[in-house]
């Protein structure tokens, strides 16, 4: 296998203190160049995830969370400078779960591709349920940027059933995705928008330059849902935020397509008197929107926090 580097950014999570080693024990090891981010997690967190560092393994440490966008930039660009030879690079969340097929499936899969078609841009892994592994999550999706809404491909169907499948896709989910240098040398690579619709927006990006993006089953990997109910208030910031900001790249009529989902979701949310916050972080996120404001996670709970202190006073909004 030709050398590829790999990053995986890590918050809040141990899993990648197991992703690491068990990538180094794989027949592939000496082919692998592995970039951990540390993404301003605490001191006994940062510790362990320094002692992973090898000639094999280099850890970047941020010194506050900078989101998962920042963390695969910082990861993407380390990677181009220190392993020119490596002309893929598998993006790698920290808890996504690969199994010994994962990259060697993808890196086939995508040589495959681009000898055939050389604006192959990217192989995505198709993502498996963490709750029932033969259960298809996504193989890549389709995007509307008018409905500002997702659709997956494969989902819902049993792998065993489907076959082995590569699929052009709009995109495919970052937790692993097997991306084309020549692809990001020619149309760049992410904005660093903290979390969320980064590897959407790249995605649609290069399709439109006139690269292409693939899924396949060949390459499956552990996954846990997503599930809006249970995510936090500040995650519906970025939500809100970034459908704009995805959104303004395709016209005025984008932007108020997306401006209404949002309005729907805050009438919704009102009229079951659940998620105040999330009313607030909707609307803190149009109004940064607005004026070009970018924010980290803390700066969004410390706004949300103030504004509901506000509330609680009497006041207004801060």
């Amino acid at each position: 296998m030709n050398p590829v580097s790999i990053i995986i950014p890590v918050y809040g999570r141990d899993d990648a203190l197991a992703t690491v080693p068990f990538l180094l024990r794989q027949p592939y090891a000496d082919a692998i160049r592995i970039i951990v981010v540390d993404n301003g997690n605490d001191a006994e967190r940062s510790s362990r995830l320094k002692a992973l560092s090898s000639a094999a393994v280099e850890v970047i440490s941020f010194p506050e969370n900078r989101g998962g966008s920042a963390a695969y930039i910082a990861g993407m660009e380390r990677g181009r400078c220190k392993f020119p030879e490596c002309r893929y690079v598998w993006l790698l969340d920290d808890d996504a779960k690969p199994n010994e097929c994962t990259l060697p499936a993808l890196v086939e899969s995508l040589d495959r591709l681009v000898a055939s078609d050389p604006h192959a841009a990217s192989v995505g892994s198709t993502v498996l349920s963490a709750t029932d592994p033969a259960c298809i999550v996504e193989c890549g999706a389709s995007y509307s940027v008018l409905l500002g809404h997702a659709f997956p491909r494969l989902a819902g169907r049993r792998l065993p059933d489907v076959g082995e499948q590569t699929l052009c896709v709009d995109y495919a989910a970052a937790c692993s995705l097997l991306v084309n240098v020549a692809a990001v040398e020619a149309c760049g690579f992410w904005e660093d928008v903290f979390i969320h619709l980064d590897d959407i927006e790249w995605g649609l990006r290069v399709s439109k330059a006139g690269w292409r993006n693939y899924a396949t089953t060949a390459s499956t990997v552990i996954h846990p849902e997503f599930d809006p109910a249970k995510a936090g208030d500040w995650i519906c910031y970025f939500d809100a935020r970034n459908l704009y900001w995805l959104a303004s790249k395709y016209g005025l009529f984008a932007v108020l397509c997306a401006w209404t989902k949002n309005g729907l979701k805050n009438v919704i949310d009102r009229c079951r008197r659940r998620y105040p916050r999330r009313v607030a972080a909707r609307s803190l996120a149009w109004r940064d929107f607005r004026v070009g404001t970018r924010r980290t996670r803390a700066e969004v709970e410390d706004a949300l926090g103030r504004a509901s202190a506000a509330e609680r006073n009497g006041g207004g909004c801060p």
